[in-house]
């Protein structure tokens, strides 16, 4: 027996999105064309593949196992197609990549600047958002993130590091003496970035000592861009990552504090489905991360 390979995508496409409709929206055909298709393959297999309910969508358990056959194979067969044509093909179409907010305008448009210099056939879409991502559901070809990675589906490429400093304004240093140590911080900081689902604090670390602090500011904000407006208008001692600062920080707008304690550094990976052959276009943008932050560092290496 011989089945349409073509449903054969179809129906892992119908399972990776978690809906008929996501799976048209993403194919681009009729919801109808997509529900009769599963349902010609489930006749020509002789089983039922998914359970349907109004609100769900649930693999049995031959579905379960066919779709992960399935999306070995049609993993193969674009492994194939791209072996015989990643040479001679050029690298157009459209890349979709998802960035944290502070990352959007210092980092990703010189980024993507750079790689459509080389690539100019590439169209680059771009989601900015604080939150990690469902690559599949959200079409997202590749991310960049800061921190270690958490979902074991996913694979992460480490292209810099991310050290934040602490910095103020010569206008509160006027007004305010600068802390001499950690532990006289809490008091100064007036302004944090910190995301929604996770307290603030801070590790410190200078010759062997290390110290944890748990500041309170007056305004917690999910963007470096409003922490660094907030510093350049005297509002007290807070932490930059180097790459927002650095222009300030040359221009004497802002001044580092406590200099000899260091922030622990974070790795910043390119990141993309496992199991899934990466197109030319999307390993071509990732090996270009890769150099591109080899000669623009993030932040100091340890």
């Amino acid at each position: 027996m011989s089945t349409d390979k073509n449903a054969m995508a179809l129906y892992v496409r119908v399972v990776e999105h978690g809906s008929f409709t996501k799976a048209a929206l993403r194919e681009g055909v009729p919801v109808s064309t997509v529900s009769r298709r599963i349902s010609d393959l489930e006749t020509a297999l002789g089983v039922r593949l998914l359970e349907r309910t109004t609100r769900q969508l649930r693999m049995t358990p031959i579905g379960r196992d066919y779709f992960e056959l399935c999306r070995r194979g049609l993993a193969e067969f674009d492994a194939a197609d791209s072996l015989v044509n990643d040479r001679q093909a050029e690298i157009s179409g459209r890349l979709r990549i998802s960035v944290p907010p502070s990352m959007s305008d210092l980092i990703v448009v010189p980024l993507v600047e750079g790689f459509q210099a080389v690539h100019p056939k590439v169209v680059v879409h771009c989601l900015v958002t604080e939150r990690f991502v469902d690559h599949i559901a959200d079409g997202i070809d590749l991310s960049l993130r800061v921190g270690e990675l958490e979902d074991s589906s996913l694979v992460s490429r480490n292209v810099s590091l991310h050290r934040p400093k602490l910095v103020a304004s010569p206008r509160y240093l006027e007004r305010r003496e600068p802390p001499s140590h950690p532990d006289e911080l809490a008091e100064h900081v007036k302004v944090a970035f910190s995301r929604w689902d996770r307290p603030l604090q801070w590790t410190l670390t200078s010759a062997g000592e290390t110290v944890l602090i748990k500041p309170v500011p007056a305004l917690v904000i999910n963007d470096y861009a409003g922490v660094r407006q907030a510093l350049l208008n005297g509002q007290g001692v807070s932490e930059l990552p180097t790459f927002i600062g650095e222009s300030a920080l040359s221009r004497g707008e802002l001044i580092e504090i406590l200099p000899a304690w260091r922030f622990p550094a974070s790795k910043v990976g390119v990141i993309y489905p496992s199991g899934r052959y990466l197109s030319p276009l999307v390993r071509a943008f990732k090996d270009f991360c890769a150099a591109y932050f080899l000669l623009h560092p993030l932040a100091e290496a340890d």
